[in-house]
């Protein structure tokens, strides 16, 4: 079985087993439960980045799964693309016109 959560998503599921780890007495449903804290734990680390922005420098978290993010929010991509443009205009020219 896979889940898709959210980051707040696992934060709350880990202080829900957190609450019943210290709620029950020692035994085997202690160890499931503790084997299954420790799993989440893990998949939290391992799917969650923590990168910092080309832009601004901000420290952000990617929450997703796929290609690696760069900037940390839209505004920040829109003006890594209009550096980039102006350099190359720079650079060659303004474009020609028809």
């Amino acid at each position: 079985m896979r889940l898709e959560l959210t980051i707040q998503e696992v934060t709350q599921l880990q202080h829900c087993l957190a609450d019943a780890l210290a709620r029950h007495e020692e035994g085997a449903e202690d160890d499931d439960l503790k084997n299954l804290y420790n799993k989440i734990v893990a998949a939290e680390t391992r799917s969650t980045r923590q990168r910092s922005c080309s832009v601004c420098q901000q420290k952000f978290t990617q929450e997703t799964v796929g290609r690696i993010g760069r900037y940390c929010s839209a505004a920040c991509k829109q003006k890594a693309y209009r550096q980039r443009r102006n350099n190359w205009r720079k650079q060659f020219g303004p474009a020609p016109s028809r």
